[in-house]
């Protein structure tokens, strides 16, 4: 499929570049679980933070783009527009009705008011409220990019939302009154240091599983959907999902409560891990691919480890492995390269993400016993993920206070 697009640039340490811009690959039940979170008490303002964040990273991409793709006249502009929001798995936009005063964008297909369909067993079937500040955020800024102006000249407010039963999202966008305070860091804080190889005392080869997903193809399809491994991805704006995380907790701690704000992202971080993990792992690429690799139980554990390296979120290395413990290092993780390029050196660990990542692959392979394709429904949930067997995760190093890289280690 033909789009006009930004090119992808390679970073250290496995993350991946679109107009400057990181893309992590997340899914809809990543996404589903941490809006959940951010979005439990509307005194917060996280709606416009998502907005806002969403509004930052996407304008910074199509400017790049657009410089890049020598893309000055407005039917260049929208086509770029509207095929990197499909190229990334967001849906299809429809720019057509657009001026420069502004007008209705049509979503057909969002990723983000369509996640509530996705890990319906864990909540739900539908909300009362719309969902995809994130469609209006980009929607936004690509008004402004479709004529020349500042990021947060234009906002977007959300007509109607797939999450509520709409068949399509509307986004009116309007001039905007006031700033927004957010920017894009772009690629962040790298790292210097140099991740060691792949753990040895495995039957997994990890250049091989990163070689077999290379081949498969991570863009959006022609209704801007990516299906793969059995779940539904996104080519997420790094910054723009890790502002939101970050401004949950600091605006929770500015009321007292960072420790339950940490705990709530790092909950949303587990329930994604259970659906998209477990997912991955009983999907038809995984017993193709990658399971034939594995002999025991932590050959597993290397396998997952491995296909997280394709995902965009730093180096993964295993350094300690048994029934018992992992200890996990991270070199550029996204969460901590972020968080130094967006508010400087941190006084605690942030990559609370990664954490629950952790602790989410030991529980399913050594607590579910995903190998025997359980239910993944919500007592399966409360089996592997609070009972007395499960992993728990801590840092012991951070990327974000410390520099070099992240570690996490999680135990029972």
């Amino acid at each position: 499929m033909e789009r006009t697009l930004a090119s992808y640039l390679p970073s250290p340490h496995g993350r991946l570049l679109m107009g400057g811009e990181p893309l992590v690959l997340r899914t809809s039940h990543d996404s589903r679980a941490l809006q959940d979170a951010v979005l439990l008490d509307d005194k917060l303002g996280m709606a416009v933070v998502i907005h806002d964040a969403a509004q930052a990273s996407a304008h910074a991409l199509l400017t790049a783009a657009g410089r890049e793709r020598s893309a000055v006249t407005g039917s260049a502009r929208r086509q770029l527009a509207e095929h990197t929001f499909a190229q990334l798995g967001f849906g299809l936009l429809d720019l057509g009705a657009i001026g420069p005063d502004g007008g209705t964008a049509v979503i057909t297909g969002s990723h983000h008011g369509a996640a509530l369909h996705h890990g319906a067993a864990l909540h739900p079937d539908d909300h009362a409220r719309p969902q995809s500040y994130f469609d209006a955020g980009y929607a936004a800024a690509a008004v402004a990019f479709l004529h020349g102006r500042p990021a947060e000249a234009f906002a977007g407010a959300i007509e109607a939302c797939m999450a509520t039963g709409a068949p399509a999202g509307r986004v009116v966008v309007a001039p905007r009154a006031g700033r927004s305070a957010f920017y894009s860091p772009g690629i962040g804080a790298h790292s210097q240091d140099t991740p060691p190889p792949p753990y040895a005392a495995t039957s997994v080869d990890e250049r091989a599983i990163l070689a077999a997903l290379a081949a498969l193809d991570f863009a959006g399809d022609a209704r801007g959907v990516i299906r793969r491994l059995g779940v539904t991805w996104a080519h997420h704006l790094g910054n723009a999902g890790n502002r939101i995380a970050f401004e949950f907790i600091r605006r929770m701690a500015d009321a007292g409560m960072r420790e339950g704000a940490e705990a709530l992202v790092v909950e949303a971080g587990l329930r994604g891990a259970f659906h998209t993990f477990g997912a991955i792992m009983t999907s038809g690429e995984w017993s193709a691919l990658i399971k034939p690799q594995c002999k025991e139980p932590g050959d597993l554990v290397h396998g997952m480890v491995a296909t997280i390296n394709a995902f965009g979120w730093g180096t993964w290395r295993v350094f300690e492995l048994s029934p018992e413990r992992i200890v996990v290092r991270i070199y550029d993780d996204h969460e901590s390269c972020s968080y130094r390029g967006m508010y400087g050196k941190a006084e605690r660990p942030v990559s609370h993400l990664a954490a629950a990542a952790v602790a989410g692959i030991m529980n399913l392979i050594y607590v579910a016993r995903i190998d025997e394709f359980p239910a993944l429904d919500l007592a399966c949930y409360a089996r592997t993920f609070e009972g007395p067997e499960r992993f728990t995760a801590r840092h012991t190093r951070s990327q974000a206070v410390d520099g070099g890289y992240t570690e996490i280690v999680a135990s029972r």
